[in-house]
């Protein structure tokens, strides 16, 4: 049996513009998403609910404002993969479901991800042995050296991670001068994560970082370098194969949502 679970997304500006072109396709070509609840975070200085809801009409929408007050986010770069912006949303991932979702699981669902088709898209063998993590399969982690970077952190706060005492680091060391690091892992455009686990990723970041705060600043490097550390279950999948597309750019986002809109007609 597929567990219930919360579909969850996060939108500021920009992520709200490609959620009113995505989710004409998710509602189409996946309509069992309309009969679980949806969560929506939003950036509360870019964003409103009235914006929010105007592009999705999903039956069991539920909205929350994100950061929490009083809540600061300051990357120390502001290149592509450390901007303050993009940390606090991905942020979110880990932290808002944490307090608002109440299902063993939840799906996290990028807005530049198109639906194209087979509505009956979840295999229950997913989550036989209840995995703390079920999302399309990856081959690597930039930047390189972020693995590094966690076995750092785990170290230096051990004290306050008893999940990992009896755990071995990691010890995933990019090749010199790689800009990757290469390695079976997850990407979480479209992935399942259990609750339990991701409440134990909220608690570890908490008490390490700070409130609302991460180790670094990506959701799903983190999610996943934990589980791996703990050896829980990680369900690498093939999600294109089971009716949903990634795209980067607003042309290609506005172009294939649009392909799948027609498609059938």
């Amino acid at each position: 049996m597929v567990p219930d679970f919360t579909v969850v997304c996060g939108v500021d500006a920009k992520h709200l513009n490609q959620l009113s072109l995505t989710w004409p396709t998710w509602r189409r070509h996946k309509p069992d998403l309309l009969s679980h609840r949806m969560v929506i975070f939003y950036d509360r200085d870019q964003v409103t609910p009235e914006a929010i809801r105007a592009v999705v009409d999903h039956p069991q929408l539920d909205l929350t404002p994100w950061p929490m007050k009083g809540t600061d986010y300051h990357s120390p770069n502001e290149d592509k993969w450390s901007n303050t912006q993009r940390y606090k949303m991905l942020a979110g991932f880990v932290h808002v479901p944490a307090m608002v979702v109440h299902t063993p699981y939840w799906l996290k669902l990028d807005t530049d991800v198109v639906a194209t088709g087979q509505s009956d898209w979840i295999d229950e063998q997913w989550f036989t042995h209840t995995p703390a993590i079920v999302s399309h399969r990856w081959g690597f982690t930039k930047p390189a050296d972020q693995m590094v970077q966690l076995d750092e952190w785990a170290v230096a706060n051990l004290d306050k991670l008893e999940g990992l005492w009896h755990t071995s680091p990691l010890a995933m060391e990019p090749k010199e001068g790689s800009q990757r690091l290469g390695h079976k892992r997850i990407i979480s455009w479209c992935g399942f994560f259990n609750l339990d686990f991701t409440r134990l990723c909220s608690r570890f970041a908490d008490d390490t970082c700070g409130r609302y705060q991460l180790p670094v600043p990506s959701q799903d490097g983190f999610m996943w370098y934990l589980a791996k550390r703990l050896g829980l279950g990680i369900g690498r999948v093939n999600m294109k194969d089971r009716g949903w597309q990634q795209w980067h750019t607003y042309f290609n986002i506005q172009f294939h949502s649009m392909e799948a809109l027609d498609c059938g007609k």
